[in-house]
């Protein structure tokens, strides 16, 4: 036996199959767009929170080193860019056994060597400091140290979300 099919019950038709087709795929489209902004939005915004970081514990280590120190011995650096140039350095003369204390940036990484020791990161190796400059700002009655500090993220991809620059200005009296 033959079933016969009504004409109006097989499938769908070109025009109904075109709009399920353009209606899914504006969804598709718009549900990446979407999760593209939010993955980037998290990379942008660990990208601020590993600069903001790194700034702030390497300014206060500055800070304490300096606001510590007695004396700044003759072979520091002022007015130089130590970023620029490896080979200067802020020395400090500080209570034993960590006498001297020397700032530096070697390879864009800010750096701390405390009585003769190995040279320390200060800073992590996503990032870069492209300005280190120390102003002694000494008067008869105190010796104070004035210094910039600039740090940006590494962006080896060039993507907008991985740039991020940031600068702190900061100054201490040594004690």
């Amino acid at each position: 036996m033959v079933k016969k099919v009504r004409s109006g019950q097989h499938g769908f038709t070109l025009i109904e199959l075109l709009i399920y087709v353009g209606l899914v795929s504006i969804f598709l489209t718009a549900a990446t767009s979407s999760l593209l902004d939010i993955v980037f939005g998290s990379v942008k915004s660990s990208v601020q929170q590993e600069v903001q970081e790194n700034l702030r514990y390497a300014t206060q280590r500055i800070q304490f080193e300096i606001r510590n120190a007695d004396t700044i011995n003759s072979s520091s650096s002022f007015g130089v860019n130590l970023a620029a140039d490896s080979t200067k350095s802020l020395s400090l003369a500080t209570p034993s056994p960590n006498n001297p204390t020397e700032f530096r940036v070697s390879g864009g990484i800010l750096q701390i060597r405390q009585g003769g020791g190995s040279w320390i990161a200060l800073t992590s190796t996503a990032l870069e400091v492209t300005n280190l400059v120390f102003t002694k700002l000494s008067d008869a009655s105190s010796d104070n140290i004035s210094f910039t500090v600039t740090v940006k993220y590494r962006n080896p991809s060039g993507r907008s979300e991985w740039e991020k620059i940031s600068t702190f200005e900061g100054a201490s009296q040594l004690r």
